[in-house]
């Protein structure tokens, strides 16, 4: 006789519905591992990386793009489910521009 409770259902199958995403920015040295929905968008977790590796709410998500197996990808309405995301594998967070200065030219 199975002893399985709703809730022990329940976090089973948010077991099989949810993967460990590292989300990093290679640019800043800064990565954080959570775990997320495969139904989760690209743009949902750059967000949310965003918002938890630099701390703050103030930067605009358009100015970053998603690297996934070393790629960007272009489609962030894509879910990790899409792209066939695997545990522990890595999002990329990169900004469009990082603010160097123009090369001197003098």
């Amino acid at each position: 006789m199975s002893h399985d409770t709703p809730t022990a259902a329940a976090e089973g199958a948010a077991q099989v519905d949810t993967v460990t995403v590292r989300l990093v920015m290679p640019d800043r040295w800064l990565e954080h591992v959570q775990l997320l929905p495969l139904s989760t968008t690209l743009r949902e977790a750059k967000t949310l990386g965003l918002r938890t590796l630099l701390q703050r709410s103030t930067d605009d998500p358009s100015d970053y793009y998603v690297e996934y197996a070393e790629r960007r990808i272009r489609d962030e309405g894509l879910t990790l489910a899409d792209l066939g995301f695997r545990p522990r594998e890595i999002l990329s967070i990169r900004a469009y521009d990082l603010g160097h200065y123009k090369r001197f030219e003098g």
